[in-house]
């Protein structure tokens, strides 16, 4: 049947409550979904598309519902008709009491770059047809997402929904594409990944490839949330309740935090790459830096983390009995900070079931310079023959009862950007920088660093670091 396009409604009316307060709630949902979207598994993506969906068709009290993403051509998308396929055909993103089939509801033409909603009647139904300018596709075309909503076998009833979507999703849309722009990306991430694994990252192009994917990755979650409580202040701030905007407030804070966080980290790793980081070395006791980093690790622990994790720091001789003090060590003490709280944050991050993590300090002997691509040979007591030169260090270990790490990634893990499993370990936010950085400060005092994984489960992470001596050669 042929169908009515009504003219386009505009996008600019105010809002008022009660309709006000529901958009408010679907929007910090949306927000949620958003940040859900860059930490979930692939496979787990489509259900957050179909969560927002029903989601959006739930809010505007429609029947059904589908989201398409289309990508036109010459700034117009035409449905096929007579012709073949002149176009590609749009893709089914989700879809909520509809088939594919019903999809001839889809307009013949629109301008897919503006943000727009069209009515249309189609025979004994009527359908909002919204659609939302996105990012580039994967081959740099425009695209954009396409919202439906439909009332089937129309009756005077159906009116007052209607009119509420059409108030509402003005209000909505922004929300909804950085959904969608979410998702896109963790596909495209996800899609790096398993080419990652089948070709050798060797290759420059690559490395590049993967490098933009996981830094756009990590910043578009942060984004995507401060984006959509920034937007629904803006528009809104005074008639939020005050602790509605406190909320607000609270999470714009969060995300800034967090994209703080990623852009030290990515300036960090490129000056420890080009040696432009001055060390301020002095004798320092890494037992009492390890308790700091052990009380910190406490305090900041989570609430939802709370109870599941034990913290012990264990101060050796050589002999690996217990001791009160250990050999000074001349080191910077802000960095070797540093690397402690970066593997007791791994330690954290890779043990979701909690457990004990343990700090031990010990003095040690290594065979010095170690084989390349091996842990220096350690030494221990006074009955040990000499077969080389050995060097006095001191050994800190990292241990957590965690996932372990299996034995191919061992050689990898200090890598940057590299990433022990991604499907596994997508909830765990982050650039694969943590490492890096930690081996970059251990080389850059003359020390080694590496892991290992325990039999039982869990992994230790052993840190050397060179004895502070006096100007006569003698060990403080």
């Amino acid at each position: 049947m042929r169908e009515k396009r009504d003219t386009m409604i505009p996008l600019d009316r105010p809002l008022q409550e009660p309709l006000l307060s529901d958009v408010t709630a679907t929007v910090i949902d949306l927000a949620k979904l958003a940040q859900r979207a860059g930490i979930v598994p692939v496979d787990r993506l489509r259900s957050i598309a179909q969560e927002m969906l029903e989601r959006i068709v739930a809010a505007c009290h429609a029947q059904q519902g589908a989201v398409l993403l289309v990508m036109p051509t010459d700034g117009v998308i035409e449905r096929p008709r007579q012709q073949p396929e002149p176009v590609k055909a749009p893709r089914i993103f989700a879809l909520y009491h509809m088939r594919e089939e019903d999809m001839h509801v889809v307009p013949a033409t629109f301008a897919p770059t503006i943000r727009a909603i069209e009515h249309i009647t189609a025979g004994r139904s009527r359908w909002l047809v919204c659609w939302h300018p996105l990012l580039e596709g994967q081959d740099r075309q425009p695209l954009s997402a396409l919202l439906l909503l439909g009332w089937m076998e129309w009756e005077d009833a159906h009116a007052a929904a209607m009119k509420r979507g059409q108030r509402m999703l003005p209000f909505l849309l922004d929300a909804v594409a950085s959904v969608i722009g979410a998702l896109l990306q963790a596909e495209r991430l996800s899609e790096l990944e398993q080419l990652a694994q089948r070709t050798s990252l060797e290759t420059m192009d690559l490395f590049k490839a993967e490098l933009l994917a996981t830094v756009s990755h990590e910043l578009r979650s942060p984004l995507a949330s401060i984006k959509g409580y920034a937007a629904t202040l803006l528009r809104h701030e005074r008639r939020l309740a005050r602790d509605e905007r406190h909320q607000f407030l609270l999470a714009i804070s969060e995300g800034a935090n967090r994209l703080e966080r990623i852009v030290d980290r990515l300036l960090e790793m490129s000056q420890l790459e080009t040696e432009a980081i001055t060390l301020s070395v002095a004798p320092i006791d890494v037992a009492r830096l390890s308790q700091e980093a052990v009380n910190v690790a406490e305090e900041q622990l989570p609430a939802r983390l709370a109870g599941r994790f034990t913290f012990s720091l264990l101060v050796e001789d050589s002999e690996g009995k217990a001791a009160r003090s250990v050999p000074l060590v001349m080191v910077d003490p802000r960095r070797v900070r540093e690397v402690l709280d970066n593997l007791l944050e791994n330690a954290l991050n890779y043990s979701p079931e909690g457990g004990a993590i343990t700090i031990a300090v010990r003095p040690a002997l290594a065979q010095w310079p170690p084989e390349r691509g091996f842990a220096p040979q350690q030494h221990r007591g006074s009955t040990y023959k000499e077969r080389g030169k050995l060097r006095p260090m001191l050994e800190m270990c990292v241990c957590d009862t965690g996932i372990g790490i299996a034995s191919e990634h061992l050689e990898r893990i200090f890598d940057r950007f590299y990433r022990v499993d991604r499907r596994l370990t997508r909830e765990v936010n982050g650039l694969g920088l943590g490492l890096a950085i930690c081996k970059r400060i251990v080389e850059l005092h003359d020390g080694a660093i590496w892991a290992e994984s325990l039999p039982g489960g869990g992994s230790v992470f052993h840190v050397l670091l060179p004895l502070a001596t006096s100007s006569e050669g003698k060990t403080f």
